[in-house]
């Protein structure tokens, strides 16, 4: 009888470890460079920081270990932050492009 508690205890436990959420609230969204006058190199580390906070955001969603006010706070501030990357991103691409054409 006592190994049954004890079995279901340690069961108990397992499944409320699993059910934790492994990852991490993203901090602080990357800051992006300038489109305009930005390197590549400096618009490739930027991708590759946004494309780090973006997956890192999308998986603690995923988590739903918020409640709704945290979820839709979250979910605005990673929507700001793609159409800023976007937007940088088309200055750069648009500037690289007119001096190509030069």
């Amino acid at each position: 009888m006592m190994k049954n508690v004890l079995a279901i205890a340690l069961f108990a436990l397992a499944v409320d470890v699993s059910a934790a959420c492994l990852v991490q609230r993203p901090g602080d969204a990357p800051v992006l460079p300038d489109g305009a006058v930005a390197t590549g190199e400096q618009m490739y580390q930027a991708q590759l920081a946004a494309e780090r906070y973006l997956m890192q955001a999308d998986a603690y969603i995923e988590c739903q270990t918020m409640n709704s006010r945290q979820h839709k706070a979250l979910e605005s501030q990673v929507e700001s932050f793609s159409e800023q990357y976007n937007e940088e991103m088309i200055k750069y691409q648009a500037r690289n492009f007119t001096l190509a054409e030069s």
